[in-house]
């Protein structure tokens, strides 16, 4: 049956069923057969969701006066670097273009500070399926239908305003229809029967963002946290048949692959045989990507497999953030920001430091997550409601990411000391030295940096910018290096870059 002609029976079958529900959990059709999406209303005031749970205490002390500082040093080669990366990103709800005040605060907010490289967007907040239809009766259809509904009509501005700034889209698909699941939820165990009709759904998606939106899209997931998170679940088996399904079909529209996105590198090391053992997936993948909530050799351990069988395959962590300060997924805040702030920050050095080629955060903004009835709390900006906001840990990671250009490079570094003291240190795309130390421990650390190579010399003194209880990326003057040695004092709970004096990352010329 040709894609017309599934359309047009689909589009009869829901002609034929008229009105399925409300809109208080349903979707309704119209007569001649339009499905609009209720389950959810969007904009500055979305919802439904149900009130958070107060925030848990959790206690961050600092030591008595008088502590004796650690001692802590990092010895960085200013000539031995890694690949050139593909930079750093953020996951977004593109249903935030919704919301007119969004628009403003896009740009000066979140594109000129960060100049993300790779932005992960969900295809939509939910499955773009009626849940009351039975599975037989879904098709494109009726997807395409639920995508044109009042709650996304905007949301498709987004993708285009990425494009715009030169951003590269990848897209995240929520789950397949509850449908195709064996108990009827978007987290059940995705049918073998429906695996076609799953190909089906995340075909029909892409091409409706591709063909009738105009978007350009780099490279699609097979399927979110298949091994049991948050989207179908889908052995290794089962993703690798309809990852082979899919990329014809995405090649198509001009898009790639990405896979297998699982929660973590060790669910992804068994995924990782069958999907790069079979040709016509390797070729399609733009990357290897995988999830990733702490630091971890787990990084180290997937970029090691992929490069040993594939050496200029990317590997991505489209998603890293911290569980550590309450559920975040449920709308609970974390009221420790400057220990979350740390978290993060620790988190995503060790990503660049074991091998990642990019990390996107775990997300950029706050805004409604319908699949857990809830505003979620993860953004560095707050929601709507709180104007957005910044929170302590947008200004932690403003003093890391914007270095983390496509065509920088982690340079080799030795550390040694206290080991609550995480670093990175990286050559820019400009060609200048960028180095990040993260001060989780609860006392001041005397820090020794030390830079060697040919170029050493060229540095005598760096601009201090930190980030802790006190700060919020502040420019607290320079350090400086005597025969390429430098001292500093970090102090406890923070954050500090050092880079040349001039050298910092400039805004992107992009108009409005």
């Amino acid at each position: 049956m040709t894609s017309v002609v599934a359309r047009a029976f689909t589009l009869l079958i829901a002609a034929g069923l008229m009105t399925v529900g409300s809109g208080s959990g349903s979707l309704t059709a119209e007569s001649e057969g339009v499905w609009s999406e209720t389950r959810f209303h969007t904009g500055c005031d979305p919802g439904p969701f149900h009130p958070p749970l107060p925030p848990e205490h959790l206690e961050t002390h600092y030591p008595p006066l008088g502590t004796v500082p650690a001692a802590a040093s990092l010895d960085v080669d200013l000539a031995a670097a890694s690949r050139p990366m593909l930079g750093a990103g953020f996951n977004f709800e593109n249903a935030l273009w919704s919301c007119p005040e969004f628009r403003g605060v896009f740009r000066p907010q979140v594109l000129d500070p960060f100049q993300p490289s790779i932005a992960r967007v969900d295809t939509g907040l939910l499955p773009a399926a009626p849940p009351d239809l039975p599975a037989a009766s879904l098709g494109p259809a009726v997807y395409d239908s639920v995508l044109d509904s009042a709650p996304y009509a905007e949301s498709w501005a987004f993708f285009r305003r990425l494009n715009r700034a030169g951003v590269k889209i990848i897209l995240g698909v929520w789950g397949g229809p509850d449908q195709f699941t064996d108990d009827g939820t978007r987290r059940g165990v995705l049918l073998p029967e429906h695996y076609d009709d799953y190909v089906e759904y995340v075909a029909t998606v892409v091409d409706y963002l591709v063909r009738q939106q105009h978007i350009q899209v780099w490279a699609s997931t097979i399927a979110n946290e298949p091994d049991g998170g948050d989207g179908n679940q889908i052995p290794p088996s089962g993703l690798a048949y309809i990852a082979h399904q899919l990329a014809p079909r995405l090649g198509d529209s001009g898009v790639k692959l990405y896979g297998p996105d699982t929660a973590n590198g060790n669910a992804a090391l068994q995924y990782l045989p069958s999907l790069l053992g079979d040709p016509v997936v390797a070729n399609a993948l733009a990357f290897v990507a995988f999830h990733q909530y702490y630091p971890s050799s787990e990084v180290g351990a997937v970029a090691d497999y992929v490069h040993a069988r594939q050496p200029d395959l990317p590997v991505v962590v489209t998603e890293y953030t911290s569980f550590n300060f309450g559920d975040l997924d449920d709308g609970q805040e974390a009221n420790a920001q400057n220990g979350f702030a740390l978290d993060i920050a620790a988190t995503l050095l060790s990503h660049y430091r074991e091998g990642a080629d990019a990390a996107l955060y775990w997300d950029a903004v706050d805004y409604l997550q319908p699949g857990h009835d809830a505003i979620t709390k993860w953004g560095l900006l707050q929601g709507p409601a709180q104007d957005f906001a910044p929170r302590t840990r947008y200004y932690g990671l403003l003093q890391i990411l914007p270095y983390l250009q496509p065509g920088a490079h982690v340079l080799n570094a030795a550390s040694s000391g206290d080991d609550q003291v995480q670093s990175l240190a990286v050559r820019t795309a400009e060609g200048v030295p960028a180095i990040f130390l993260v001060n989780q421990d609860f006392g001041p650390v005397e820090m020794t940096v030390g830079l060697h190579g040919e170029q050493a010399d060229a540095y005598s003194s760096m601009s201090v910018t930190r980030t802790n209880r006190q700060h919020t990326a502040d420019h607290l003057g320079r350090v400086t290096f005597s025969d390429g040695v430098a001292q500093l004092t970090l102090p406890p709970r923070s954050i500090t870059t050092l880079y040349p004096v001039g050298a910092g990352p400039q805004p992107s010329d992009e108009s409005t």
